[in-house]
Formats: C-alpha cells, sequence, structure tokens
C-alpha cells in the first residue's frame, strides 16, 4: 500500500515539476533560444537528463527501501505471446522510422514543409551534430525514466484507490499534461503517444517493452527533426507560448 512518501513523490513529478516546466523553467529557456545564447539547447538537454534520473532513482530508492518487488513497477519480463507482442511493437516501429526518414531526405520539399511544421518546437529539436548526440541519451533517459515514473509507479500508486484500468487512464492523463509545454498540438501528439504506451503496458504486464518503444518514438522523431532543421537557416522567430520524456 502506498504512504505518504509515495504520495509526495507522485504530486512533486506528476504535479510540481511539470507546473515549474511550464511557467518558469521552458520560459527562461525559450528567452535564451530566441536570444541567440549559445548552449542553450544543450543546456537544457543536460538539464532534463538529471531531473529524471534523480526522479527515476528516488522511485527505484523508496521501493527498494520499502522492499518492494520491483515487479510492482510493471519491471517484469513479459511472456509468451505477450513477450512477442512486447518485441513486435518496438521492431515494427523501428522499419517504419528508418523508411520514413530516408524517404524525406530524398524530398527537400518534404523536409521543408516539415521545418515549418516544427516550428513550436524548435527550443527542443536538436539542429546540429553537438546537440543531436546530446538528444540521443536524452531519448533513452526519456524512454526509461519516463515509463518507470507514469506507466510504472504512478499506476501503481493509483491502483490502490481507483483500480488499475482507471490508474492507467490517470497516468495518460499526467503523460500528456506534462508536454503541454510543447503546446496544444504536441501535447495531445504526446497524450496519444501515452495512450498507445499505456495500453501495451496493460496488455503485456510489463513496462519494458513500452521503455524501448517510447526509446525509439523519441531516438526516430528526433532523427527526423535534425535532418529537417540541420541544413535550415539559423534564424529564430518569436516562440510560441507554452503550456505544460
Amino acid at each position: 500500500m502506498p504512504g505518504p512518501l509515495d504520495v509526495a513523490l507522485v504530486i512533486l513529478f506528476a504535479a510540481l515539476w511539470p507546473l515549474a516546466e511550464c511557467f518558469w523553467l521552458w520560459p527562461a529557456h525559450v528567452r535564451s533560444v530566441e536570444a541567440g545564447v549559445a548552449g542553450a539547447r544543450s543546456r537544457v538537454y543536460a538539464r532534463m537528463l538529471v531531473e529524471e534520473w534523480a526522479l527515476a532513482a528516488a522511485v527505484l530508492a523508496l521501493t527498494l527501501w520499502r522492499a518492494r518487488p520491483l515487479a510492482t513497477l510493471g519491471l517484469g519480463m513479459p511472456a509468451g505471446w505477450r513477450l512477442l507482442l512486447g518485441v513486435a511493437f518496438p521492431l515494427v516501429y523501428s522499419i517504419l522510422v528508418v523508411m520514413q526518414g530516408r524517404a524525406l531526405m530524398a524530398r527537400p520539399q518534404a523536409l521543408a514543409r516539415l521545418r515549418d511544421k516544427l516550428a513550436p518546437l524548435r527550443a527542443l529539436a536538436p539542429h546540429t551534430a553537438a546537440e543531436f548526440r546530446l538528444f540521443v541519451p536524452l531519448s533513452i533517459t526519456a524512454g526509461i525514466c519516463e515509463e518507470l515514473l507514469c506507466r510504472g509507479y504512478l499506476v501503481w500508486v493509483l491502483q490502490a484507490w481507483i483500480g488499475l484500468v482507471p490508474a492507467a487512464l490517470a497516468s495518460m492523463v499526467v503523460f500528456g499534461l506534462a508536454h503541454a509545454y510543447q503546446g496544444r498540438k504536441f501535447a495531445m501528439r504526446a497524450f496519444y503517444t501515452g495512450v498507445g504506451l499505456g495500453m501495451l503496458a496493460l496488455i503485456t504486464g510489463s513496462i519494458l517493452p513500452g521503455m524501448v518503444l517510447h526509446a525509439l518514438i523519441d531516438l526516430g522523431s528526433g532523427w527526423i527533426i535534425y535532418m529537417a532543421l540541420r541544413d535550415a537557416p539559423a534564424v529564430e522567430g518569436p516562440a510560441p507560448k507554452k503550456a505544460v520524456a
């Protein structure tokens, strides 16, 4: 049964952290990017890496301290057809994203249209090789830590009071809200991604396939975005207002 420390930790990462990101951290970062501050994106990537691993470490430390099985966080390995399903989704996604990336590279006009669509994400998206190199571990971190926090720990805590399926639904909403700093359009995409990852966790009984798929989604989208932006003119315009791995 969750205790007061569990509730406090959930409030921290599901409410206070997204609010701080939305109203303080992200606006400050956007101002830095618009001002042309060197290394602004790399610094925000590094900050996110530290934040996510710190929260994940707190969850694991509390779980081990309370002598709870790691399976309570969804860290058990699926078996049988569930394992096959958990392997199939990341594999199919990897094939599709490589095909999409190669098709885009062969069509400069499509890359130009993609650049226009990505304008709201320019403060987050990698533009240079150095930024992309740091974006790679950030994507892997998001896959591991965000799944552990949202699909594992948050679901376990809420399940004690509202049941498994409602807890999973609540985690999908929290996941979408946690990305609202990207604007309504991209926050909704994050919500739908969370729905898919949540369903995968429910079906397989594990968050491990979701960790792999989540990391691949972030890596794949980051790779395609980088290809679209790396040759774009280095012009920073006014960034849209934001909202809240």
